[in-house]
């Protein structure tokens, strides 16, 4: 038999305008799964889920921004310290110096 978050069905759509995106989640599970949950909810035992659903959205979304920004930098780093071949005026790469001979 599956778990509690095994039978719980997440769906995200996207929608964007000019100037902002917007996610819908949508969180669908046995309403028999939360009876404990919303029990100690209301005793004021624990937070409800929307803290915690909140708190796991915007961790998802800064882990997503940074990685693309680390993705980025990484790729500056990588092509910074490539060095790109010189050419003079005659066609030919002047970063190459002849070895001098012994």
């Amino acid at each position: 038999m599956p778990g509690k978050s095994e039978r719980s069905k997440v769906d995200v759509k996207e929608t964007s305008t000019s100037d902002s995106r917007s996610f819908t989640i949508t969180l669908t599970a046995p309403i028999n799964d939360f009876q404990l949950t919303d029990l100690l909810k209301q005793r004021g035992v624990i937070s409800g889920l929307e803290v915690y659903l909140k708190h796991a959205v915007r961790q998802a979304t800064d882990n997503y921004l940074k990685s693309a920004e680390a993705l980025i930098s990484g790729l500056a780093c990588k092509s910074s310290s490539t060095k790109q071949p010189q050419f003079n005026s005659n066609g030919k790469d002047d970063s190459l110096k002849a070895i001098p001979s012994r």
